[in-house]
């Protein structure tokens, strides 16, 4: 398998595809991150390029090994794979309409768990989306990592990009069997629990990802005793000490995203009723980055290509304490990679924040 990764950062939408192209002849599967004023044109562009090339994309920013950049084009291709593609609509109210497709499409790369992958890109509904996808990635063991779109002026509508289109309320997927070894599928949570007292979400609107109580109170009052801040800083908190939803040992991110004049929690990952909740905190963020690339590499014969699907916040953090240099070189160890940014990361069923879900392929 191979991987090509191209940038421009040409405000000329045909200039910036030629240099984010330039040395690609071919490839199995394109995809393209944009920033949203420039994504409709690059799509175009793009396929005409690469007619009856298979492409998936979103708005968003992203990074290398060289740098992080929000305005300007990737272009990341795939080589050596075999790849379906395609899209479920109506994320909104009824996703399950494009089942049928989703597992025709699936069975049509005669799927093995060990080496095929479900990428994903959304403009929203998460949860609702993975829900039903994952009733048949499930039943064949196939892994899933995607990203939410990121970067939507305010009055506009997210959008994903498919075979050179924009679409809104829609989630587009790319099934890629790596036809030279395994896939590994993963995350990496720089956050651990702020002690080890768990909390319960006793009043919730998971349709609205809404929290308003813990234990039977108001869910800014437990935040603050436990976290000190008070109501006003709760949200701009939320890169040091966010939500985790327990699951057994493991630990899944939520991030609160506005509050209400009466202190209820909007959130970016929906909590349910009757989840153990815990306070975060910072774990140490190198340790946690040298374990992540030793587990894959101890995991993998070699790597080939790292794709990369990242948080915003996460990153905000990272830079704010001065790491984000270090962290991508920690990365570099595993070869050539790529990273998307959005505001949510979607691994297997899991909708979450502040994560980095990470696709290695051998």
């Amino acid at each position: 398998m191979r991987g090509f990764i191209g940038t421009s950062q040409s405000d000329n939408i045909s200039e910036a595809i030629a240099q984010a192209t330039k040395g690609l002849k071919k490839a199995d599967l394109l995809i393209l991150i944009a920033p949203f004023i420039k994504a409709a044109k690059a799509a175009e562009y793009l396929a005409e390029k690469y007619p009856g090339t298979p492409m998936i994309g979103t708005t968003s920013a992203y990074y290398t090994a060289k740098s992080t950049d929000d305005s300007s084009i990737m272009i990341i291709a795939l080589a050596g794979v075999t790849v379906s593609t395609g899209v479920i609509t109506n994320t909104r109210k009824k996703p399950v309409t494009s089942i049928l497709e989703f597992e025709d499409n699936l069975c049509s790369i005669e799927p093995e768990a060990t080496n095929t992958v479900c990428l994903e890109f959304n403009t929203g509904n998460e949860e609702r989306v993975l829900a039903t996808i994952n009733s048949v990635l499930r039943r064949y063991d196939i892994s899933l990592a995607g990203s939410s779109s990121y970067g939507t002026p305010l009055g506009d509508k997210n959008q994903i990009i498919y075979n050179g289109q924009l679409m809104a309320d829609t989630a587009v997927y790319a099934f890629v069997k790596n036809n030279a070894g395994n896939i590994l599928v993963g995350k990496e949570n720089i956050y651990k629990r702020l002690s080890e007292k768990p909390h319960f979400a006793t009043l919730v609107d998971r349709n609205t990802k809404t929290l308003f109580q813990l234990d039977d109170t108001p869910a800014h009052e437990i935040y603050t005793s436990e976290t000190g801040v008070e109501k006003e800083g709760i949200v701009e908190n939320m890169l040091v000490n966010p939500l985790g939803r327990a699951a057994g040992e493991d630990t899944f991110i939520t991030a609160t995203t506005s509050l209400d004049m009466n202190g209820v929690m909007f959130n970016g990952k929906a909590v349910f009723e009757n989840e153990t909740i815990y306070i975060m905190e910072p774990d140490d963020i190198n340790q946690v980055s040298q374990d992540t690339v030793n587990h894959i590499t101890d995991s993998l014969n070699n790597t080939s290509f790292t794709l990369c699907f990242d948080s915003v916040n996460r990153f905000r953090y990272i830079a704010g304490i001065g790491f984000l240099d270090e962290y991508l070189a920690n990365l570099s160890a595993l070869g050539t990679y790529a990273g998307i940014l959005g505001v949510g990361e979607q691994i297997n069923n899991q909708h979450v924040n502040q994560t980095l879900v990470y696709v290695v392929f051998e």
